[in-house]
């Protein structure tokens, strides 16, 4: 006889990745930020999810949350020292990717804890296609309140456990959830015997990419005089040039160009650059790229694996998913979890990465090497690695912005295991003053270089006009940028709640135009949510152009205001003289402290936004105020010489 399972009664929380229509005894939560519901819908039974996102970030920062619950969890449980390689640790490279791991799972948590508390459901259910993050969160959620979880993609219910068993939050640690379990035996089945691109063979078998690099490397390691090795890992940005339009690392490329010609005259490694994508191939293989390699360069000194490597990182891995430090979010916990994540990490991260530092190794070997410049140097540890193996000495230029809570930038204290490079140049006396007085940084180990991205754009002369008709800004409009992100948090929780309530109603004679970030590969949220708002409300959007490969500083030197949510442009619209305009739907947004400084206007809806952009066409942005910022923030004079001098006095 078979046995027939029954629902309790009540109603069930669906969370579910499409809008769709709640059956009786239904809330639908539509997860999708983009979207907004049409006003005869609004009947309670589907909701949007952005609506909680709105409330729980208006009252909670989820930067400083991670970050103190990823910092307690790191210093006592150990991962420091499970992922040390020759003394260095590998964590400090994982961090950033983590502390985001870690803020997505404590969003989800204040979120669903909130929509709980607000629809008291008696089951929750997750219709197909629902993030991992939420799942992992409603999973442990669910149990902890004896809520019985359907996964509509799995065709099954998860019934709550007993609390002290496994899977239960009162369990000792929380068992890790079925389906951490399910990749990490995937995971385990993938650890190769051996590195998967060790011994390739003589370099003419690996194709003409390969070889032409090899050949190039060869050429280079005849020189006597010894270099600068520039690692470039950025996605190439637009600048505008007299020359024509030239697609650059906008960190480290101008201080290159300024060494060139120099007794440091650079080498530099695209570590985009691959045999397996042909575009990237052509970007290294033109005219002026003599002394540009790819990482096929780094290649010809494969080797196999050291006997011994596939056990110890399995070992390493073991370790890490043994850990129970609890991580305790909205009263769950996700420390079993965040083991789970770290030990999957390492078991792909460790294998490639102790084959990249040997190859590095191998490199600073094979080139006269004076020292190695980077960018985004927290994510570099191979290189450290590499470089102090061979006693060469590393610096950095700051990347993107630099705040007292950057997961990156920002230590708590000093162990053996944290390697800093030995210079790191930063735009100014402010993050000069974060990073020795705020972070770990000692005194002789920050130099105040300017921004050498300023240096190839934002002090040029604008072509407002000639801007506007390429964009079709009609005559008597007023021309709003809006900088975008490619980080996922940004573009699923802050930018649609800031979008949806700054254009809230009609925005008349306002032209929106979206800069995408470099890395940005589709036209993210932007345009959906506020056409979709505007759709609901019954009136017309603004026009909105979306553009990505153009000029920065030559687009904000053409703008009324460029509205900033979370992004470096914030500052570099201060330097080039365009008001600025900051969401503060979020709490914690405000990261420099811009608002205070008096060189952006704070604004939370469309009034606001109205408000806010004929205040600064009146000039309610005091020029002292932008001098004075301008002064703490960014070295006068050119970065691209100053950094560019320091180096030659420096390395030898």
């Amino acid at each position: 006889m078979t046995s027939v399972r029954h629902e309790p009664a009540g109603r069930t929380l669906w969370l579910s990745p499409v809008a769709r229509a709640a059956g009786p005894g239904e809330v639908v939560i539509v997860l999708d930020a983009a979207w907004t519901p049409a006003p005869d819908a609004r009947d309670g039974a589907t909701v949007s999810m952005r609506d909680a996102v709105d409330a729980v970030l208006a009252a909670n920062d989820p930067i400083l949350a991670a970050s103190d619950l990823l910092d307690e969890w790191a210093a006592a449980s150990g991962v420091i020292g499970f992922l040390t390689v020759e003394g260095t640790s590998l964590w400090y490279l994982v961090r950033l990717r983590e502390w985001l791991w870690l803020e997505e799972r404590i969003i989800w948590a204040w979120v669903l804890r909130r929509l709980l508390d607000e629809h008291r459901p008696t089951a929750i259910a997750c219709g197909a296609g629902v993030d991992a993050a939420l799942l992992d969160v409603a999973r442990l959620m669910a149990a902890a309140d004896g809520l019985p979880l359907r996964l509509e993609d799995q065709r099954s219910a998860v019934r709550p456990a007993a609390p002290g068993a496994p899977g239960s939050a009162a369990g000792a640690g929380s068992a890790i959830p079925r389906t951490l379990r399910r990749i990490a035996r995937r995971l385990r089945r993938l650890v190769p015997r051996r590195l998967p691109f060790a011994d390739p063979g003589p370099a003419a078998a690996a194709g003409p990419a390969m070889a032409f690099m090899h050949e190039r490397l060869a050429r280079l390691a005849q020189e006597t005089e010894p270099r600068l090795l520039v690692v470039m890992n950025h996605v190439p940005q637009r600048i505008d040039t007299p020359d024509g339009p030239r697609f650059m690392n906008a960190y480290l490329g101008p201080v290159a160009d300024r060494l060139r010609g120099t007794r440091l005259e650079p080498i530099l490694v695209d570590m985009l650059a691959r045999r397996a994508d042909p575009a990237s191939i052509e970007r290294v293989s033109g005219p002026g790229t003599d002394r540009v390699l790819s990482t096929d360069a780094l290649t010809a000194g494969d080797r196999p694996a050291p006997a011994g490597q596939a056990d110890e990182v399995a070992r390493v891995v073991r370790e890490l998913a043994a850990i129970r430090q609890p991580v305790i979010a909205s009263g769950v916990d996700l420390g079993p979890a965040l083991a789970a994540e770290v030990a999957a990490t390492a078991r792909s991260l460790l294998p490639n990465k102790l084959a990249a530092i040997a190859r590095m190794k191998w490199l600073l070997g094979r080139l006269p090497v004076a020292g190695i410049l980077l960018a985004d140097e927290y994510h570099r540890q191979d290189w450290m690695i590499a470089a102090a193996a061979a006693g060469v000495p590393v610096a950095a230029i700051q990347h993107g912005l630099i705040h007292a809570r950057h997961a990156g930038y920002a230590h708590r204290d000093r162990p053996p295991q944290l390697r800093l490079v030995d210079r790191t140049y930063v735009f100014g006396r402010w993050e000069r003053e974060v990073l020795v007085e705020r972070s770990v940084y000692r005194d002789d180990e920050v130099r105040v270089g300017g921004s050498p991205r300023l240096d190839v754009g934002a002090r040029r002369p604008s072509d407002r006009e000639a801007v506007r008709s390429e964009l079709s800004i009609a005559a008597g409009d007023r021309l709003l940028v809006l900088s975008g992100t490619h980080g996922h948090l940004h573009r699923a929780f802050l930018y649609p709640v800031a979008l949806a309530r700054l254009f809230d109603r009609p925005i008349a004679g306002v032209h929106l135009v979206v800069k995408l970030h470099p890395a940005e590969i589709d036209e993210g949220p932007y345009r959906a949510v506020v056409e979709g708002v505007a759709a609901a409300g019954g009136f017309a959007p603004p026009p909105i152009t979306v553009v990505r490969d153009v000029d920065l500083y030559r687009l904000l030197a053409a703008a009324d205001a460029h509205l900033g949510i979370h992004s470096t442009v914030i500052t570099e619209a201060v330097v080039v003289g365009t008001p600025n305009l900051l969401a503060t739907a979020s709490l914690g947004g405000d990261l420099l402290g811009w608002v205070a400084a008096g060189v952006a206007l704070p604004v939370r809806d469309g009034g606001d936004l109205m408000r806010a952009l004929d205040a600064a066409a009146e000039g309610a942005i005091a020029p002292a105020a932008r001098e004075a910022f301008i002064a703490a923030h960014y070295e006068p004079g050119s970065a691209s010489d100053r950094i560019a001098e320091d180096l030659l006095a420096w390395l030898h």
